[in-house]
């Protein structure tokens, strides 16, 4: 659900640097094979709210996160899931094989909230829909305080049919840390309901450098007040 145009260019990164980035990526393919389903949450990250969209085209889920601790985390498993009335836990994001940031929020700095999108296409089932965030797979290096600033800017939203848009937006590395598969989540929401959501990826941005990206989303094709939310995927 993605397409991707930009120019890359910044600073020239270390063998060092680019051999520790290689390898995180490495990590997150492998764990990405395997399913994730959270049956213990973090109890250092709140759940703050969950909006579903249920739509004819597919599901699509905002989950708001808050970091209660005062230090960086990164690569939190989260489980999006539905308890139906029989009590089964249907598991949405459940299967393996799935893009890593649809099962892990890359970074949440201390005592800061971010919003996770995840959408499909499969019509989640009847019952109470619900979230729950792991403690951090990939520990954070201690001399990592804050996290790398990434801008971004909604360009446009044109509709793209019944149930369906597509956002243009502008996506910016603005720390000296070269970024590689960025995660970035599209919503809006009105009343507390949310109107329509979407993702996108950018494969690699490297410091300074710019990205258009066009995000497909699943909801009204006119909403309004887009928010885009775009954590880091390499803190150092």
């Amino acid at each position: 659900m993605l397409l991707l145009a930009g120019a890359l260019t910044g600073c020239v990164e270390t063998t060092q640097e680019k051999n520790a980035r290689l390898q995180l990526q490495d990590d997150r393919l492998l764990a990405s094979r395997s399913p994730v389903r959270v049956t213990s949450p973090d109890p250092n990250v709140s759940v703050l709210n969950v909006r579903t969209l249920r739509a004819p085209a597919g599901t699509a889920v905002a989950v708001t996160l808050r970091n209660e601790g005062t230090r960086p985390v990164s690569d939190l498993p989260i489980s999006v899931a539905v308890k139906t009335r029989s009590g089964r836990i249907v598991y949405l994001n459940g299967q393996p094989e799935l893009a890593y940031f649809q099962t892990h929020v890359a970074a949440l700095a201390g005592g800061a909230e971010t919003t996770w999108v995840f959408t499909t296409h499969s019509r989640a089932p009847a019952g109470g829909l619900f979230a729950r965030v792991g403690a951090s797979a990939i520990p954070v290096d201690g001399g990592v305080t804050r996290l790398p600033a990434i801008g971004s800017s909604v360009t446009s939203v044109r509709s793209a049919g019944r149930d369906s848009a597509i956002a243009t937006a502008q996506v910016s590395n603005r720390s000296g840390v070269a970024q590689a598969g960025l995660a970035i989540y599209a919503y809006a929401t009105s009343g507390g309901r949310l109107l329509a959501a979407g993702t996108a990826s950018v494969a690699n941005l490297d410091s300074g450098a710019r990205a258009a990206v066009q995000i497909q989303l699943l909801g009204s094709s006119r909403p309004a007040s887009l928010q885009l939310q775009i954590p880091p995927t390499n803190l150092r």
